[in-house]
């Protein structure tokens, strides 16, 4: 029989990067396989607030078979011109692996056969309260499990 003691972890989990890397930097069979790509091939990676990430990957049934959706977005802060461009011109697309990482473990999703879609959404405000951002959203199907690899 096996026994799970079902008591929380003694330590807080928490996001601390999004890499996103286009669909093509990883294989249906390595993302089948949990094979994270290497670093220097990511299209670009955002340090995040961890209070303001939000994710969920719901487990969910099409014809009887398991797939999972991807439903996360973060705010980007930095409204630089230069950054406001890279990712006006290079996201907005359905092309894209993601790449969680924490401060524990890493969660990659998506691959060249299910890419995820990264949306770049301008939610200024130009009300003199400071709030002014973009959000970067995240969805996507993937048939694959989620795979965790600790750091």
């Amino acid at each position: 029989m096996k026994h799970f003691r079902n008591q929380s972890e003694s330590f807080f989990r928490e996001i601390r990067k999004v890499i996103i890397y286009k669909s093509t930097s990883i294989s249906y069979i390595n993302n089948l396989k949990g094979i994270i790509p290497e670093l220097m091939n990511a299209l670009i990676s955002f340090d995040v607030v961890p209070e303001s990430f939000s994710h969920k990957i719901p487990t969910k049934t099409q014809n009887n078979n398991y797939l999972f959706e991807l439903d996360a977005n973060f705010p980007l802060l930095d409204l630089s011109t230069e950054t406001v461009d890279f990712c006006f011109d290079n996201l907005n697309k359905e092309d894209f692996a993601i790449l969680f990482q924490t401060n524990t473990d890493q969660l990659l999703f998506g691959n060249d056969r299910e890419p995820i879609k990264v949306e770049f959404i301008d939610n200024k405000k130009n009300d003199n309260t400071g709030n002014d951002e973009y959000t970067i959203a995240l969805s996507g199907k993937s048939i694959i499990k989620p795979k965790y690899k600790n750091l």
